[in-house]
């Protein structure tokens, strides 16, 4: 799952998180991604792109209207070659994509012991796109850097986005630290409401307050926040990127962007009147999608306060949708927005 969210991730970059860095080594003109001995890596960016890490995807991305980013996530180890694995990996594309087989081959990646670089080409959302990735090895651990960006020029220059940052995502791929892990995972407590439901957000950033009860495994807690429960099924929350236009207008953006990504998007109960939380208006949007052969059922709500819009998503395997969709219904009636 974290491999598909990784690939997801490059789409999805529109949602500002607050940065980090600090007097800790950091290259001159980069900022700190996410570093430590506890992850056993440190990843840098260049100092004016916006972070936005994701549970334990590493990220950060050029701007809102510059979508270039770069991403970092440990998997398991594959029991294929690098090589196996990268090629399966693109027929989870909906087209598949363009190999650039000139660019690929072994290559370095900061201290590394291997590093294995793919370059391939395809399109999202009308636009075209460049990606590379390069899969490393470092002692038993395995991960994947990926920079994807447009083979467009969206500024004054005549060079595309993608070759526009070759110079510093060179210094990003040059900086890269890999670290021995050490330390505990700490577990988290949370407040708790009359209910037993854990406030699982953080106040400090996020426009709303989410309630969710134990069973919930908290993923990250931002500005978005993503739980899942043993079985895979998830639950999210963000405030929503577009503004200015209808809710019904903001669906339909939304499931043109699923349909790049995906197969079967079937559309069940659209532009319900709901509800979640305090919310001035909601409506709820209940279908099914095909991603990598397997079918997914999706309720959610879009909901506009005064001054903020926002979009609450369970998501399960059609086996798994109805034996959560009453407590999903629950959750979404105590959000405090």
């Amino acid at each position: 799952m974290k491999k598909i969210a990784a690939l997801i991730l490059l789409f999805a970059m529109s949602i500002t998180f607050v940065s980090c860095s600090g007097n800790d080594g950091t290259p001159d003109g980069m900022q700190l991604v996410r570093g430590g001995e506890k992850i056993g890596y440190y990843m840098y960016a260049p100092e004016e792109w916006t972070v936005a890490n994701l549970g334990e995807i590493a990220t950060a991305y050029a701007s809102n209207v510059d979508s270039s980013s770069i991403s970092y996530v440990e998997l398991p180890m594959p029991e294929t070659t690098v090589d196996e694995y990268f090629r399966n990996g693109l027929l989870e594309f909906p087209v598949m994509p363009a190999v650039i087989e000139n660019e690929c081959g072994k290559t370095t990646f900061g201290n590394a012991d291997e590093a294995y670089k793919y370059v391939f080409e395809h399109e999202y959302s009308g636009h075209k796109f460049r990606t590379m990735q390069i899969f490393t090895k470092y002692k038993d651990r395995f991960g994947i850097f990926t920079f994807n960006s447009m083979l467009e020029n969206i500024s004054s220059s005549e060079v595309y986005q993608y070759d526009f940052y070759s110079e510093k995502i060179n210094s990003v791929i040059v900086n890269f630290k890999f670290v021995d892990k050490s330390g505990k995972d700490v577990i988290p407590s949370y407040e708790k409401d009359a209910d037993g439901y854990m406030l699982v957000s953080d106040k400090s950033v996020a426009k709303y307050s989410l309630y969710l009860p134990e069973t919930f495994t908290v993923d990250y807690s931002s500005g978005i926040t993503s739980a899942h429960l043993d079985d895979g099924s998830s639950i999210t929350l963000s405030s929503a990127t577009a503004t200015g236009v209808y809710v019904s207008e903001y669906w339909e953006a939304r499931k043109a962007e699923l349909e790049t990504i995906a197969k079967n998007v079937t559309e069940i109960k659209i532009n319900e009147p709901s509800a979640l939380g305090s919310s001035k208006r909601a409506y709820s949007y209940e279908y099914t999608f095909v991603y990598n052969n397997t079918t997914y059922h999706v309720y959610q709500v879009l909901a506009v306060t005064t001054f903020n819009g926002f979009v609450f998503t369970y998501t399960a395997t059609e086996e798994n949708y109805s034996k959560h969709i009453e407590e999903i219904l629950k959750i979404a009636e105590k959000v405090e927005l």
